[in-house]
């Protein structure tokens, strides 16, 4: 389970306090995928990079996986990071002097988890890159770009999945497909996916979705 309990960010601009976000709560349970969606600006990523263990709010608590995650050192952070949580960049953060394999397996080299034989090779071929091990990002589509991005947040089998405009970059065929394979993820693996997205056409492919507006959940 994932938990933000009474979730509040705030930056200071010279002299003046902005909020970010204010008092934001919610539950997400395992084998389901949520949405947050609102306006450009209403605190959407912030909210991700928080409960992803990115950014630290400035008051508030997250429950992940039923640890308190802020009152963690930073050793046990990162281990709890790498150990349990997947990232989907909206940019997809491929590392261009690696092939498509190399960094899907990039996760592998931090952690202690042992992933069974062939496993990279079955993830590759689910989502139809089995002929593209051996490009470089430079060589395949932003489809392929992000299909890698997906499997590298993957291959670890982390518990939580985080993932920022994961289509955004994408055609709505290319997006449609992205989100169905999240979603089986989510409904057959038993992880606990969190995405923000501006299209609510997406959204409604959720289980669940939360709105903000103004960096509050919105409940019209």
């Amino acid at each position: 389970m994932v938990k933000a309990e009474h979730i509040f960010k705030s930056i200071h601009v010279g002299q003046k306090e902005e909020k970010i976000l204010t008092d934001v709560s919610f539950v997400l349970e395992k084998n389901t995928i949520t949405a947050i969606v609102g306006k450009s600006g209403c605190g959407k990523s912030t909210l991700l990079s928080i409960m992803s263990g990115i950014d630290k709010p400035s008051a508030g608590k997250v429950f992940l996986g039923g640890k308190d995650f802020y009152s963690l050192d930073k050793k046990r952070q990162e281990q709890f990071r790498n150990e349990n949580i997947g990232i989907l960049f909206q940019n997809y953060h491929l590392i261009p002097e690696l092939t498509c394999e190399e960094n899907i397996r990039m996760p592998l080299v931090f952690s202690s988890k042992k992933i069974e034989n062939g496993k990279v090779k079955k993830m590759m071929e689910s989502v139809g890159l089995e002929k593209k091990r051996k490009l470089y990002p430079k060589q395949m589509s932003g489809g392929e770009q992000q299909r890698t991005a997906i499997v590298r947040a993957l291959v670890n089998k982390p518990s939580i999945l985080y993932a920022d405009e994961p289509t955004g970059a994408l055609d709505s065929e290319t997006g449609n497909s992205v989100i169905k394979f999240l979603v089986k993820c989510a409904h057959e693996q038993g992880l606990t996916v969190l995405l923000v997205t501006h299209d609510m056409g997406i959204a409604k492919q959720c289980d669940q979705i939360i709105k903000m507006q103004n960096g509050k959940i919105y409940m019209p």
